[in-house]
């Protein structure tokens, strides 16, 4: 009864070292893929960052021109011209 049952031990440890070593494989590569997530989330984020801070230029630049032009109006309208 005591070797059936030492048989039954080392196939049971057999089994959850297989087990173990498909856990730690799985746990493996979903470290990579969120690590790659993480790296394209980072990328991405510095391409926006760097998109935003081309349209505020150029909101910027507009806001100016914009400005320009409704010194114009106003000139033109104390003038009477508009």
């Amino acid at each position: 009864m005591s070797e059936t049952r030492n048989i039954w031990y080392e196939s049971e440890i057999e089994t959850l070292k297989k087990e173990i070593a498909l856990v730690k494989e799985d746990a493996q590569v979903q470290i990579l893929a969120t690590e790659k997530v993480q790296k394209d989330l980072s990328r991405r984020n510095l391409e926006l960052e760097a998109i935003n801070k081309q349209h505020q230029k150029l909101n910027g630049e507009l806001q100016e021109k914009l400005s320009k032009y409704e010194d114009k109006v106003a000139h033109y309208r104390r003038k009477g011209v508009l």
